[in-house]
């Protein structure tokens, strides 16, 4: 079988599709590869014209939560049915959201060029944020945001959440609340919601300006959520934020020379935050599975179009407004 993936894969994935053939890399060239049977989707976008020039694939693995990169609908058209790994990434992309929310919160990376450059007195002038007793606003309260709010909630973190998807829940210790109240309220707002054209720049001036005066950023969800970096330096610029961390970005990669990541108080991982040995083993296996599923003619356990494998062509919407 002819298995191509868009990105680099670890190890384990090779193991896990052994028993469906040998896996090659092909980031740039995509679109010549018409013989491809299997393609597995890492960050790059596939569209309806790089579908039509695949005219052997059989089905396609997609290694991430989200699954906006994909035109589903097309891929729906066709056939293809869209296997994916849904819940197993949530705890890792918890911790690693925790993980930059302290790093941000505490100044670490401010407190590391201290030490980098000798400048000793200078620890003085970096004081970081008391954690306990901190406001955390999330965004987006699916299964990563409430990984994320119990997590804070045991670093002693008051936690309040938006997300217009759900009904009021019962959690004693997180409170639903309106958007505008959550940025009036919250030291630290980590955004978990999907993206969508509800979504696309949400992150403005406009909603900056209405954030507690010294707040934290943290984005883990997607980029393309935050309308630009230009909003975000201007946003330290002027004290607005006091910190930003990011592990998604609105062009990817990022222009390495823009003023946001000369910000000591920006801390930044590339996409990869929850990206863990577990991860890897969990998701790849996962998905081995469910197409030897879909090459069986059975039904694969996660399948995001499984109209493709009833042979009913219909629309697809559906995105949900945080990543669960």
């Amino acid at each position: 079988m002819r298995i191509v993936a868009t990105a680099e894969v670890p190890a384990v994935a090779r193991r896990a599709f052994a028993p469906l053939g040998e896996i090659v890399v092909r980031s740039a060239e995509l679109a010549d590869q018409p013989s491809t049977e299997l393609l597995i989707v890492r960050g790059t976008a596939l569209d309806a014209e790089t579908l039509e020039r695949l005219p052997g694939l059989r089905a396609i693995a997609r290694t991430g939560a989200g699954y906006d990169n994909l035109d589903v609908a097309a891929a729906t058209r066709r056939g293809v049915p869209i296997v994916y790994a849904p819940g197993i990434g949530s705890q890792p992309v918890a911790e690693g959201t925790v993980a930059l929310l302290l790093a941000a919160a505490k100044r670490l990376r401010e407190l590391g060029a201290v030490v980098e450059q000798a400048a000793w007195a200078a620890r003085y002038e970096v004081a970081g944020l008391d954690i306990e007793g901190a406001c955390l606003g999330v965004v987006g309260y699916g299964s990563i945001g409430r990984r994320v709010g119990r997590l804070c909630l045991g670093l002693g973190m008051e936690v309040i959440a938006y997300d217009p998807a759900i009904e009021p829940f019962a959690e004693p210790d997180v409170e639903l609340v309106a958007l505008e109240e959550l940025l009036e309220r919250a030291d630290v707002i980590t955004l978990h919601c999907a993206l969508t054209e509800n979504t696309r720049g949400l992150v403005d001036r406009r909603l900056l300006e209405r954030v507690k005066p010294g707040a934290i950023l943290v984005n883990v969800a997607r980029g393309e959520i935050v309308e630009s970096e230009d909003v975000l330096a201007d946003a330290l610029a002027c004290g607005r934020l006091s910190a930003v961390a990011l592990d998604v970005f609105p062009t990817e990669p990022p222009e390495p020379g823009h003023r946001l990541y000369a910000d000591r108080r920006v801390i930044c991982t590339p996409h990869a935050v929850g990206l863990t040995s577990r991860w890897n083993e969990q998701v790849f296996h996962s998905l081995a599975r469910d197409v030897q599923a879909v090459l069986a003619g059975g039904l694969p356990a996660n399948v995001l179009n499984p109209e493709a494998l009833t042979g009913l062509s219909v629309g697809h919407d559906r995105a949900p407004r945080s990543i669960r």
